[in-house]
């Protein structure tokens, strides 16, 4: 796939061919990835999930990239560093992610790395909208229907994700109420759009999880 670097800021851009070194493993899940595929907005963050273990203190020393990064997050499985190229970027590595996926991953173009499928973020879009109340989610989750992945679908495909975890009827409250949080600053068209997304649904779809695996070979 061709991704939309154009909507990178300056930073982010001259990390961007520094991230080949990222191990495999990894796959480019949250706001970015879908802005890579949609153009919709920027997005400032880099998010990699993998399946698989790792040691955060190997992963920081192995990726030459990452020397001199400031430390903000360390915990099994888990690293969140600060690069500066020259502003700040932040970068945040989650692994032994039980979730699994529903779509494959594309390789950039470029051959940079991997992007989760759009109904894999749509999924995994649909949790994060249940656990706090940003704008920003909205308007992802909002673009990922405007570009072919129905609510239903997303609602099925965080259910195949999380299994007994994830309760569709959350997602469907969250998406008809826009008063926390900076929820009021979304467009009045969007708050519509999506009210009228949720009120249509009257089940999700039934999808499958393809792979345990969050990457491909």
């Amino acid at each position: 796939m061709k991704p939309r670097l154009d909507i990178l800021p300056p930073a982010q851009l001259a990390l961007w061919p520094e991230l080949r070194a990222v191990p495999g493993q990894f796959v480019l899940y949250g706001g970015t990835a879908i802005a890579l595929r949609l153009a919709h907005r920027q997005s400032v963050d880099f998010d990699f999930f993998s399946s698989g273990p790792f040691v955060p203190h190997e992963l920081r020393a192995s990726l030459p990239f990452l020397a001199g990064s400031e430390l903000l997050q360390v915990a099994p499985n888990t690293l969140t560093v600060r690069v500066t190229r020259p502003e700040p970027v932040k970068l945040s590595f989650f692994g032994a992610l039980p979730i699994g996926r529903v779509g494959t991953p594309e390789r950039t173009d470029d051959g940079v790395l991997q992007i989760a499928s759009l109904l894999d973020l749509a999924g995994t879009k649909a949790v994060v909208v249940q656990q706090r109340s940003e704008a920003k989610d909205y308007l992802d989750l909002h673009h990922l229907l405007l570009n072919g992945v129905p609510l239903a679908a997303a609602l099925g495909a965080a259910q195949a994700l999380y299994g007994e975890d994830f309760q569709p009827v959350l997602t469907l409250k969250a998406l008809a109420h826009f008063g926390d949080g900076d929820l009021p600053t979304l467009p009045t068209d969007i708050q519509s759009a999506l009210r009228r997304a949720a009120g249509r649904v009257t089940g999700f779809a039934d999808i499958q999880r393809r792979a345990a695996s969050l990457h491909a070979a």
